[in-house]
């Protein structure tokens, strides 16, 4: 390890340094939280490997040698999402309203993005944005996978975006330099060096400066990084405090969060807490900065793109049409009457129903992952410990009993993905990418 870092955590940690080094070479620690929008989750969860997080609302540790959870159709369904304990604290701090206006500057894999957006309602806005192509992607695909509807994903540089005063809360879990990973990520302890320091901290210091202009006059900005370094945490802060002018909102300490080196902003240490290193911290902006007036997002449906939704709904569903919808390159999403209308690259507008091609309508996967029994004509259920399940998952066929049409599997109740049945085959629509 890097006699440099080692000198500085020694100064930082004093009496504790020993412990906390001690702490890296213990195993890593894994948790997940429900997601709100399905109902019963616990029911179907084997308590014996879980254990509640003492104050993450529906959080929870596990044994990931023993209960592999990210390998089980349940993951699959959207049931929980797995999220590093000290992450998951962040999106914890914040007093959610469910018509909040919120961006997550660097969303990705999206765990905090997930956990607030599920607490919104469809008043209530979630733009998850991503620098990288590929980052944006995985974001995209676990927001997909959760199930939410009033989540926009973004794929830009944040400091390009033009919102002037609209957002009510930002989580900006800004790139760092890692420090609080070495014990899962070995590469961020090879890649250490005071000039990664000094390229986060000059990165963070626009991204907060960005981050400023696009809150509302008393919205909140949550930052956080996953590092231990004065010059991207605390020094921060008092940026915010001193040059913008924002109020440090003091974050209620829990059990394993300490005192951050300005009071009401809160470390995370491995050696004290149950999770991997963290620095939190909470502002309000105060003062009133330029408004911009954003364009609202219009349904652009053509006429014989929406006659081929109808007819799938009709022959296939048992809900209704939604009445916003937006189509890109035959690609059609239910937005909602509130979202605007963005300049740069959108990867999800709301929720993504399929696609229209020649004479029919292909549904995807984020409609099936939002389907109950109730709203679909035909289906299977199978156990989550089933054959069929894991033939499905694989890309299999399975054996059907004469139900043409489009239906939905559901594992245990739960929607997996859509199936089109002919002939007494259940032909698997489960994407190729996710098989497995």
């Amino acid at each position: 390890m890097n006699e440099l870092f080692i000198k500085r955590m020694k100064e930082l940690l004093k009496n504790d340094f020993d412990a906390f080094i001690n702490s890296l070479n213990e195993n890593e620690v894994k948790g997940f939280y429900l997601n709100p929008l399905k109902k019963d989750v616990l029911n179907h969860l084997n308590h014996q490997y879980i254990e509640k997080h003492p104050y993450v609302d529906g959080g929870y540790y596990f044994d990931y040698l023993h209960y592999p959870l990210g390998k089980s159709p349940y993951f699959m369904c959207g049931l929980y999402y797995i999220q590093e304990p000290s992450a998951m604290s962040v999106a914890a701090c914040l007093d959610i309203k469910e018509n909040d206006y919120v961006l997550d500057m660097c969303g990705a894999p999206g765990g905090k993005t997930c956990y607030v957006a599920s607490r919104l309602s469809n008043e209530g806005l979630m733009i998850a944005n991503d620098i990288s192509k590929l980052r944006a992607s995985i974001l995209s695909s676990n927001i997909e996978r959760f199930g939410l509807k009033n989540t926009i994903v973004t794929n830009c540089d944040p400091l390009k975006m033009k919102f002037e005063s609209f957002f009510d809360k930002i989580i900006l879990d800004a790139p760092c330099s890692g420090e609080g990973m070495f014990r899962k990520d070995k590469e961020a302890i090879d890649t250490w060096s005071m000039q990664k320091i000094n390229e986060c901290a000059y990165i963070q210091r626009n991204l907060i400066d960005q981050a400023y202009k696009m809150l509302k006059k008393d919205g909140i900005l949550i930052y956080s990084t996953c590092t231990y370094s004065l010059d991207e945490n605390e020094k921060q802060v008092e940026y915010m405090i001193n040059e913008l002018g924002m109020k440090l909102l003091p974050i209620n300490k829990k059990e394993g969060m300490s005192d951050g080196f300005i009071e009401g902003t809160i470390r995370m240490y491995p050696h004290i807490n149950r999770g991997e290193g963290q620095f939190i911290a909470m502002l309000q902006k105060t003062t009133e900065t330029a408004i911009s007036k954003e364009k609202i997002l219009k349904p652009n449906l053509k006429k014989e793109q929406l006659q081929l939704v109808q007819k799938f709904y009709q022959e296939n569903l048992n809900i209704p049409v939604p009445p916003y919808l937006y189509q890109s390159n035959n690609h059609v999403y239910a937005i909602l009457n509130h979202f605007p209308e963005l300049p740069i690259k959108v990867l999800r507008n709301g929720l993504y129903l399929g696609e229209c091609k020649k004479g029919r309508f292909e549904p995807s996967l984020s409609l099936a992952l939002t389907l109950n029994k109730d709203d679909v004509k035909r289906s299977y259920n199978f156990k989550c410990d089933s054959q069929e399940v894991k033939d499905y998952l694989s890309g299999l066929t399975l054996k059907g009993n004469n139900q043409k049409g489009y239906g939905v599997i559901f594992v245990d109740g739960y929607p997996l993905s859509f199936y089109k049945e002919s002939n007494n085959q259940v032909k698997n629509l489960y994407p190729k990418g996710l098989r497995r």
